[in-house]
């Protein structure tokens, strides 16, 4: 089921923490830091405390520079990913399209690394009031040689220049080759330009169907 929802949403054209589908402004850092909390009873896969830290820097107009560290499947599992995102075609339409290489290693279960190399496509519409996006990318270890495939669709409305509101679905395959779904409504306020707050939920709609509050705080220079 999930491969074909997967097939299905690759086919549409839809500012979430990372750029996506837009590219970081020349010379601006961006850093979000953040995670679960108050997990419900039970919670263990797929929705976990999941601490991640994700950054951005823009080194030219047309070429962004991240790094993406985060852990997964009850904490067992920590990868950190450096990449490099071009956009495809314009960077001033309202249609947005970007891809990326990122290159990495995974510490395993068992306390073994792995090198990853991960193929990302992020595409993007903005509109008066807000945005929608697709983010989908592909991660292969150098030892399992196995693509495992990820893909975020969100919704995010622009309430005021405080207030903004996300509506993201998050779908993939784990480590364990088991499929994933999660939903994860946000709140963001913005405190100055360079200091936003994004307080969410997070609920699984497979796995164990255990919930969360998530909560991460994004800077930008």
């Amino acid at each position: 089921m999930l491969k074909i929802l997967l097939i299905a949403m690759l086919s549409l054209s839809p500012i979430a923490a990372g750029a996506g589908a837009w590219a970081r402004d020349e010379g601006t850092l961006f850093i979000a830091a953040g995670g679960n909390f108050l997990l419900s009873d039970g919670a263990e896969l797929p929705v976990h405390y999941d601490p991640t830290v994700y950054a951005e820097y823009g080194l030219t107009k047309r070429v962004t520079l991240g790094l993406d560290v985060y852990t997964a499947d009850k904490g067992r599992i920590a990868s950190a990913f450096g990449f490099a995102a071009v956009p495809v075609g314009s960077i001033t339409g309202a249609n947005r399209a970007m891809v990326s290489l990122g290159y990495g290693y995974r510490l395993n279960p068992d306390t073994t690394t792995e090198a990853l190399m991960r193929l990302g496509l992020s595409l993007g519409r903005g509109m008066d009031r807000g945005w929608l996006s697709a983010d989908m990318s592909a991660t292969i270890g150098m030892l399992d040689t196995t693509w495992r495939p990820k893909a975020d669709f969100t919704y995010g409305h622009i309430w005021s220049d405080r207030w903004a509101t996300t509506m993201q679905l998050q779908t993939g395959i784990g480590y364990y080759d088991d499929e994933y779904v999660k939903l994860n409504p946000t709140i963001i306020y913005t405190f100055t330009d360079k200091i936003k707050v994004n307080l969410g939920a997070v609920k699984a709609l497979s796995g164990d169907g255990g919930s969360a509050l998530k909560l991460e705080t994004w800077l930008t220079f």
